[in-house]
């Protein structure tokens, strides 16, 4: 009688587990024909399923990957790296290793972090020393020195790329040159401190926003906390000390820190808007070192 029920406990564990890899296969396989057809929120719930029915790490982990890749599509890139973070990496394929650790250093630079971005394309590097490998994440490694404003290592990294690629003189002596006068001192991104606008704006309300450029916005912020100071001391003058307090003495508190604060926010804007347009100059010549290599490669195949 025990017999008969340790086999058929073990029974019910295999077909339970056989149901639940087709299930995981079909759920899969639906998630896949979504993500082709560029469907891709239905396309994540799909992969979460499969994600719930699957065992195997090596399929669930690419499940995590096609899944955060729906989340950067429908540009929600914290989901995306969320997602990628929860992978376990342990024991995976070189080659699923490698897209996982880029995609998250991808989602890390255009969520506006490109420290982390950094150490994630340092981990490739450490356990990539294949060129046909790392040569892959060389743009990427580009963008993100110079979102830390390491201009020097940028450079260097580019002549690196360049000379390590087999393109044609011609065209690597005239991208040479387009990144020698891009990296010059003059061209290099021009910023604000926002420290420093933040001060502006501490001593001479509205001249931080001006430090920043915003002239119109720094003009309109002095003439508003000056008319409030205004108000409030005409109001202590007449003997209104309640209105003159309560509301002159604090809304020109409200409006003064909040002027000091804006400075500081509209100094790091702009210089994130200094180093997109910089980095938006370096991808205009990275897509024609590419299609350049590629065109090189269509010859090769013709010749």
């Amino acid at each position: 009688m025990s017999k008969t029920r340790f086999f058929s406990i073990c029974i019910f564990l295999c077909v339970t587990s056989s149901i639940n890899r087709i299930y995981a296969s079909d759920y899969l396989s639906k998630a896949l024909g979504n993500f082709s057809r560029g469907q891709f929120f239905s396309a994540s719930i799909e992969f979460e399923r499969a994600i719930f029915y699957e065992k195997d790490n090596n399929i669930i982990a690419q499940c995590k990957y096609y899944k955060s890749c729906c989340y950067k599509e429908l540009g929600d890139t914290q989901k995306a790296l969320n997602e990628l973070n929860s992978i376990n990496l342990f024991n995976l394929p070189d080659s699923l290793y490698f897209l996982i650790r880029y995609e998250q250093a991808l989602c890390n630079y255009l969520g506006n972090d490109p420290e982390q971005s950094l150490l994630n394309i340092e981990e490739i590097k450490n356990r990539f020393h294949d060129s046909s490998k790392t040569d892959n994440i060389i743009p990427l490694n580009i963008l993100c020195l110079n979102a830390v404003k390491r201009w020097d290592d940028a450079f260097n990294l580019w002549n690196s790329f360049l000379d390590n690629s087999d393109l044609q003189d011609s065209v690597k002596q005239d991208l040479r040159t387009r990144i020698i006068s891009l990296y010059r001192h003059k061209s290099l991104p021009k910023f604000r401190s926002p420290r420093k606008a933040q001060n502006f704006s501490r001593f001479i309300p509205g001249s931080g926003q001006m430090y920043c450029g915003k002239v119109l916005e720094g003009s309109f912020n002095l003439f508003m906390n000056a008319s409030i100071l205004g108000y409030a001391f005409c109001e202590f003058y007449t003997h209104y000390y309640f209105t003159g307090y309560f509301i002159g003495l604090s809304l020109f508190n409200k409006t003064y820190t909040g002027g000091m604060h804006r400075a500081y926010l509209l100094a790091e804007e702009k210089n994130l808007s200094q180093i997109n347009k910089f980095n938006r100059q370096n991808s205009s010549l990275m897509i024609i070192l590419m299609n350049s290599r590629d065109k090189r490669k269509s010859y090769g195949s013709f010749f």
